[in-house]
């Protein structure tokens, strides 16, 4: 398996040229069956086309594929979103990536953070390229106008993500190009209120202009958008609050069966969305095994006196 899992990078290609990426069948078969569940073949096809010819890899958290309620086309579609680190991977394969300084925030006077600014740096040109991220631009909001947990909890890791991505893109626009991180796209989510109508179908599905489908859809992909930003047990633990489980409901979870039991849903749309937590609680589980609950009892461990005499010590001691 061990094999199995090699990349074909091709010696003869330098690190600075746009070569592709190649997997193994095996690989694929990976990435199709962890990383884009659900997609049809077509679908997984274009997604791996896009990360190929990007060499971004999967398997690395570079790059992942979302499924993402689309307006336009009125259904659910597979999108491409890479990681900020997949974007920091591309900026330094460009050989002329020269490192960028740390955010930097303004506040009103309330002391709410309402700008990230990053520099990005890029040799043989004298002015830094500078992502301008707004508050008011990028924030994911709930129905009730406030942020979501993970932009309450951490607003500035993530809006200086989201300023972060901005500088890269101005730096290396033939790179990185029409690549989006999440936390830029949340904001697309954002729930807006509901307007009723109020006629009915013969089979007592009662539809609505916003849709309560499109909106359990859309809370679902921001979860499954923070997915490969988790690293560590408390990001496990914030995702399984807002994703729920088998054992306990989450407020989301809640809010599907209550629209299941207001006729707001479809039976294929209920499917639709059990596919969709199923899919996501299956990648929190691997996050769970990959970031489990610290050891309390180490911590509370005396550590060793090293002021204290060590044997021998005693017999240099004056009398």
């Amino acid at each position: 398996m061990a094999n199995a899992i090699a990349l074909h990078t091709g010696d003869s290609i330098s690190r600075h040229e746009p070569a592709g990426l190649r997997f193994t069948p095996e690989q694929e078969e990976m990435i199709r069956e962890h990383y884009s569940t659900g997609a049809s073949k077509s679908e997984f096809e274009v997604l791996m086309a896009v990360a190929k010819a990007r060499r971004l890899n999967p398997l690395l958290r570079q790059v992942h594929f979302v499924k993402r309620w689309d307006n336009q086309k009125e259904k659910n579609i597979w999108a491409v979103q890479v990681s900020i680190d997949g974007l920091r991977a591309i900026a330094e394969r460009t050989g002329t990536y020269d490192g960028q300084d740390e955010p930097e925030f303004e506040h009103d006077k309330n002391g709410r953070i309402t700008v990230a600014r990053v520099r990005v740096y890029k040799r043989g040109v004298s002015r830094p390229f500078v992502g301008v991220a707004r508050w008011s631009e990028y924030v994911q909001t709930k129905r009730d106008g406030n942020p979501t947990k993970f932009w309450a909890d951490m607003p500035y890791t993530m809006l200086a993500k989201c300023a972060e991505a901005l500088a890269i893109r101005k730096a290396f626009p033939e790179d990185s190009g029409g690549l989006y991180v999440p936390e830029e796209m949340m904001q697309a989510e954002n729930d807006r209120p509901p307007r009723i109508n109020p006629h009915m179908d013969d089979d007592g599905f009662q539809h609505n202009e916003t849709g309560a489908f499109e909106e359990l859809s859309a809370r679902l992909g921001s979860i499954e958008s923070a997915l490969p930003s988790a690293k560590s047990y408390d990001d496990a633990l914030m995702l399984r609050e807002l994703l729920g489980s088998k054992a306990k409901q989450s407020q989301l979870t809640k809010e599907i069966q209550a629209a299941g039991e207001r006729n707001e849903l479809s039976a294929e749309q209920r499917k639709e969305l059990g596919k969709t937590w199923q899919r996501i609680n299956r990648q929190v589980e691997k996050i769970e095994k990959a970031y489990p609950p610290p050891n309390l009892l180490e911590s509370f461990r005396d550590e060793p006196d090293t002021d204290a005499p060590q044997p021998g010590d005693m017999e240099h001691c004056p009398t």
